[in-house]
């Protein structure tokens, strides 16, 4: 168990490494985070997290960045959202929410349009990778390939390497995904918690659905088949965004309108 403060010290690391993609020292934290401690007692609570393993330190560098271990627990302790006058619950802005409806509400020839629709979509506004697809057989289909060679996480070789591995590979990654991971509505694989070992640096969200039988958006009569979407992205990603982005789009597509 860690205490309150560690907690916030952790929280605190997360949201700066996020927005600045660099390892965060503690002077850099007691500067910008309004903690009562100053940068020797943050320090000291800074070596404690990384004995229990939610920091690591990078050799190049005298600050430290979050671990999977980090990363999953602050999804599961800081992602129920705060409404404010601009911001749904649901942690999307109402500008957000309408977009994603008026576009899945629209009438589709095929299921295959609106499957290009979902991945670009889902890739535009959370300006990461989006996969969307269903299952037994079914279409896959990416966008915003392009959005990922922005980030410092994929000047790595070897990073870049394993996602064009992946993308090479994706069809039958998701086949594998569906088969024996995929048993709750929205699921979040961090890091080296990912199944798919070609993106095991990433982090995966995934939501599944059902299309309904005889779904008035195609023109084309449908069988209801089983589908999902996905964000892949550095570890640091806008968790409490995505994952709503995702439970949204997904709650949508269940709906028969």
């Amino acid at each position: 168990m860690i205490s309150q403060r560690q907690k916030d010290i952790l929280w605190a690391v997360i949201e700066e490494h996020t927005k600045m993609a660099e390892p965060v020292s503690s002077k850099s934290l007691s500067q910008k985070s309004g903690f009562d401690i100053g940068a020797p007692m943050i320090r000291k609570e800074m070596n404690q997290l990384e004995k229990e393993g939610y920091l690591s330190s990078p050799h190049t560098s005298a600050g430290r960045i979050p671990t999977d271990k980090a990363y999953r627990l602050y999804i599961q302790e800081n992602m129920v959202g705060k409404s404010t006058p601009n911001t749904l619950v649901t942690g999307l802005t109402q500008k957000e929410t309408q977009k994603v409806k008026e576009s899945l509400k629209k009438n589709w020839p095929d299921e295959q349009s609106l499957l290009k629709e979902i991945s670009r979509l889902t890739s535009e506004l959370s300006k990461e990778l989006s996969v969307a697809g269903t299952v037994e057989g079914g279409s896959t289909y990416s966008f915003g390939f392009s959005n990922l060679f922005d980030e410092p996480e994929f000047k790595s070789f070897e990073n870049m390497n394993q996602l064009m591995t992946f993308m090479d590979n994706m069809d039958r990654c998701f086949e594998s995904l569906w088969d024996k991971f995929l048993n709750e509505d929205l699921q979040v694989f961090i890091g080296s918690e990912n199944p798919i070992k070609e993106i095991n640096e990433f982090t995966l969200i995934t939501g599944k659905y059902q299309l309904p039988e005889g779904d008035p958006r195609f023109a084309k009569a449908t069988q209801g088949k089983e589908g999902f979407v996905s964000i892949i992205g550095p570890k640091r990603m806008d968790y409490k965004h995505n994952m709503a982005l995702v439970e949204y789009i997904s709650e949508l597509l269940n709906q028969k309108h």
